[in-house]
């Protein structure tokens, strides 16, 4: 029965059934061998369920891991076929690229060749630098010609006005040639204070009633009319007799309102009046004598007139002059007439002259806009760009797809995935609360040692019930042994008390035979004999009684010693039985395979001087490793927040799990990872990620070359090199718009967009090779872009910022990341631009602070609505610009009205009367003393 037991210990070990073994043994104590059938037979179906719900979970984790690896073939299929397509889109690239370079030749050549379409060197650049797309060129052809149609149409315009002016002025000098051959007489100009109407009035002008002497000289004839039409007295009326009157203003010559004539000479000496004339002669001579004359002017007379052209009338004087004389006297009025028709005639013909020069300038203005529209019709067809560039839109649209389905298969997979994990974490739970493991190999061996224990259990109970029948037998042999030696010892004592008495009657006997006979006095020596004899042996039986009293002390003593250090190694043995036990669980835990030590695992089975060995090895192996309770619990948190940290690292590939072991009460902590539905130790997981990541590596050096080739020759190199070209063309806009912003000290802000230089020196080498044209890389250019973006990958991949190859590709790519914006100061003090730092920042006054940290702000601001052009471009601003002047604020609305921000601005003093401005709308709130309302009234400031 006990080797029967000792094997039903070790199966139930093999079994993990040890508890309903301990129960088994309990009910076998207490003789209850039904109870212990009973548990057996539950434990070993109990245990055989569970294996075969693990095994259950164990195929549905294999199933999952089947669709898992059907959709990573499926992904590899839309990976390889996405390959496919990008390499056709890859050659469709480049024959768009060859058809666009084609097309650049073509017009270069066709700017090269224009004439009224002016394009100089950076515009024939700009042109060949957009010949991949049409609307650009036609835009730029536009932006070209439309100024030359601009300079066309107003040369054309003016050359027009110009032509009708001369028409026009040919057309009233040809009327005024036909009325002069009709007329007789040239009047003088009327002025424009004529209001009257003269053909209703008697009389005539002066001119006409007067005319000079033979003797006057043409030259004084010319300087006395001069000073009379200065005057206003050539062209005045002079009615036939005194008192005219007239409707309307005019001017009028009345003798009789003159004083007496001059003492000197007059007006009369050289003029005289004309015979036939509508006004007495009288009239006129008097008047003539009432204007002093001389050959200067004379000093006398209210009215006077001199022969160098001066003139006075009362307290005005003046003079004037001209080369003959038009007005006064018939003869000078014919040569007049006759010198102003010739004047005309030669007008007229220079005239007609330059109204055809106009048409032939018309007619070149014609053939020039021909010319331009000939130009612009000439352009180079894109025709073969437009179809290159429809397959490639085509091809991409390919790569989209291909890319959407690699998407989806993505997605599947990671729904695969997903399925695995949950099946993996459905197995793990069901195995823990279990106990069981996962592999099919090791259930099976359970499931034996299950068989096995079921076998042994049922030898155990047999040998227990024939053990039990043979103690019972025993027992009764034994009773009936007793009562025999209790009836023998009866009777043997009733023959010792017999013997007693024969003893003693025999001893009397002799005693009384001895002293018969004998004296008084030796009967009494015999008796004091006696009596000292029976003292000694009463003495000696009180030393027997002591000795025999400290002999069971000592025996109490010593079996109270013997069962304390029974005890002990009782416990002593149990203890070691419990290490041994649990240090061979941990060998089964892959403790030692972990640890590198696998030589000192121990099976199951493994007897305790196998086991003890293995200790001793152990402990030689780390004989200076801590290992008390405070070290084991330390180590236990290290390793807890280690698989905290990994855990999200590796839950792509692996499933990591510290649990307490099953079936132990103790403290043991086992780390397990559930990889392809198998769980492993940690060295197991540590070289299959070895592996993993070496074989990754090496797939990403073999393949890396020719991406890192697609990239630097491809579309994303353009696009890069594009997209930081405009990056620097944004910030020297937004700088050009930012330095019209002075401060009353000269102070001004700018930002520079540099190079990060916490970065690796080769950044902006690698950003200058990315902006150089691919075609004139070198073989050390290439290496240099390759260990670039090598260095790149490495850096994204250990910082595990971002998880998939697309990520980190995009990652790698972020050209943002490689730059910084610093913001820079001139403070117009001769040192230039300076990096602004809080001690410079500090070192300026309230305004110039505001001016230094808003107009970065706003720059920002505008650069990132630039990304989206039909946003709104709000801006919002509470009480702003404190502290800066009123010149600086308009200079900062200039900035913001220049950036099209859409502001909104509170503010109790800020009313925006900024001639920078055009306009603006304030609603001013306004609240009622009575309630607390709150309304506005807007208006516009413009």
């Amino acid at each position: 029965a006990e080797n029967a037991g000792e094997e039903t210990w070790q199966a139930a070990r093999g079994a993990q059934l040890t508890s309903v073994c301990a129960e088994m043994a309990t009910a076998l104590q207490r003789d209850d061998e039904g109870r212990a059938r009973q548990l057996v037979s539950a434990a070993v179906r109990s245990r055989l369920g569970q294996i075969a719900d693990v095994r259950a979970a164990t195929g549905n984790h294999h199933g999952a891991v089947r669709g898992r690896t059907t959709a990573e073939a499926a992904l590899e299929e839309a990976r390889t076929t996405l390959a496919t397509a990008i390499g056709r889109r890859d050659d469709l690239a480049a024959a768009c690229a060859a058809a666009v370079d084609t097309q650049a030749g073509r017009l270069r050549d066709w700017a090269r060749n224009c004439e009224e379409l002016r394009f100089d060197t950076e515009n024939v650049e700009e042109l060949v630098g957009q010949a991949a797309q049409e609307a650009e060129v036609l835009a730029l052809v536009d932006a070209l010609a439309r100024p030359v149609e601009r300079e066309l149409t107003t040369a054309e315009t003016m050359l027009g006005q110009r032509r009708l002016s001369l028409v026009a002025e040919r057309s009233e000098a040809a009327a005024e040639a036909d009325r002069l051959e009709r007329a007789e007489e040239i009047p003088p100009s009327p002025p424009y204070t004529r209001t009257s109407d003269r053909a209703m009035l008697p009389g005539a002008p002066l001119w006409k009633l007067i005319a000079f002497h033979d003797t006057v000289p043409a030259d004084e004839q010319a300087a006395v009319e001069a000073a009379l039409e200065a005057s206003g007295l050539l062209d005045a009326w002079l009615g036939p007799h005194g008192g005219l009157i007239a409707t309307g203003h005019d001017i009028f010559a009345e003798p009789g309102w003159s004083s007496a004539g001059p003492v000197g000479r007059s007006l009369a000496d050289v003029l005289r009046p004309e015979t036939d004339s509508p006004v007495p002669a009288e009239r006129i001579a008097h008047l003539l004598s009432a204007v002093s004359y001389g050959e200067t002017l004379p000093a006398e007379g209210a009215a006077a007139v001199g022969a160098d052209g001066t003139w006075r009338l009362a307290a005005a004087t003046g003079s004037w002059s001209k080369p003959e004389s038009a007005h006064i006297g018939a003869s000078a009025r014919q040569r007049a007439r006759h010198r102003r028709i010739a004047q005309l005639g030669f007008l007229i013909a220079e005239l007609e002259e330059a109204i055809r020069a106009c048409d032939t300038e018309r007619a070149t203005f014609a053939d020039r806009r021909g010319t331009l529209e000939l130009e612009r019709r000439s352009r180079p067809d894109h025709a073969p760009v437009v179809t290159a560039q429809r397959l490639l839109d085509r091809a991409d649209a390919d790569v989209a797809a291909r890319d959407d389905a690699v998407r989806s298969a993505t997605t599947v997979l990671s729904k695969r995935e997903s399925d695995v994990a949950q099946a993996l974490r459905a197995l793990e739970a069901l195995a823990s609360e279990h106990g069981l493991p996962t592999e099919e190999a090791t259930l099976d061996r359970l499931v034996e040692s299950t068989e096995a224990f079921r076998e042994a259990a049922g030898q155990w109970l047999l040998a227990s019930v024939r053990l039990a029948a043979g103690l019972s037998t025993a027992a009764e042999a034994r009773e009936r042994a007793d009562r025999a030696q209790r009836t023998a010892g009866d009777r043997e004592g009733e023959a010792r008390d017999a013997e007693t008495g024969l003893r003693t009657l025999t001893g009397t006997l002799e005693e009384a035979q001895a002293t018969t006979g004998a004296s008084y006095q030796e009967v009494l020596d015999r008796i004091a004999e006696l009596r000292a004899e029976r003292k000694r042996a009463d003495r000696s039986v009180s030393e027997l009684h002591g000795e025999l009293r400290e002999l069971a002390s000592r025996i109490g003593s010593l079996d109270s010693r013997r069962a304390t250090a029974a005890g002990l190694r009782d416990a002593a043995t149990g203890s070691r039985d419990l290490a041994a036990e649990r240090l061979r669980r941990c060998t089964q835990f892959g403790f030692t395979s972990d640890a590198g030590a696998e030589d000192t695992a121990v099976p199951l089975d493994a007897k305790v001087t196998a086991t003890l060995e293995a200790a001793r090895a152990i402990a030689a192996r780390w004989p200076s490793v801590p290992h008390s309770p405070k070290n084991i619990a330390d180590a236990l948190g290290r390793l807890a927040e280690t698989v905290h940290t990994t855990r999200q690292a590796l839950s792509e590939r692996a499933d990591l799990s510290l649990e307490p072991s099953p079936d132990t009460d103790d403290d043991l902590q086992v780390l397990t990872a559930a990889m392809d539905g198998a769980l492993i130790g940690a060295s197991k997981l540590l070289t299959a990620l070895t592996d993993e990541r070496d074989h990754s590596r090496d797939d990403i050096t073999a393949s890396e070359r020719g991406l890192f080739d697609r990239i630097l020759t491809g579309d994303t190199r353009r696009h890069l090199a594009s997209r930081i070209r405009q990056a620097n063309e944004l910030v020297d806009a937004m700088n050009t718009r930012l330095e019209k912003v002075r401060t009353a000290s000269r102070v001004a802000v700018r930002l520079v967009w540099q190079i990060d230089p916490a970065l690796p020196p080769g950044t902006r080498a690698a950003r200058d090779l990315l902006l150089k044209d691919p075609v004139r890389l070198t073989d050390s250019d290439h290496e240099a872009l390759h260990q670039f973006f090598r260095t790149r990958i490495e850096e994204a991949m250990a910082g595990r910022l971002a998880g998939s190859w697309e990520e980190q590709l995009a990652q790698v790519l972020d050209y943002t990341a490689w730059h910084q914006f610093v913001v820079k100061l001139d403070r117009a003090n001769g040192q230039g631009w300076q990096l602004l730092t809080k001690k410079l920042h500090g070192a300026l006054s309230g305004g110039e602070k505001a001016i230094a940290l808003h107009l970065p702000l706003f720059a920002a601001v505008a650069s990132h609505y630039h990304t989206v052009p039909e946003a709104p471009r709000l801006i919002l601003l509470d009480e702003v610009f404190v502290g800066v002047v009123a010149t600086n604020r308009g200079q900062v609305f200039a900035l913001l009205s220049s950036l099209d921000l859409d502001l909104l601005l509170t503010s109790d003093h800020e009313w925006c009367t900024y001639r920078e401005l055009n306009g603006i709308a304030i609603h001013q709130l306004i609240t009622d003393g009575d309630d607390d309302a709150v309304t506005t009234a807007r208006f516009v400031w413009d």
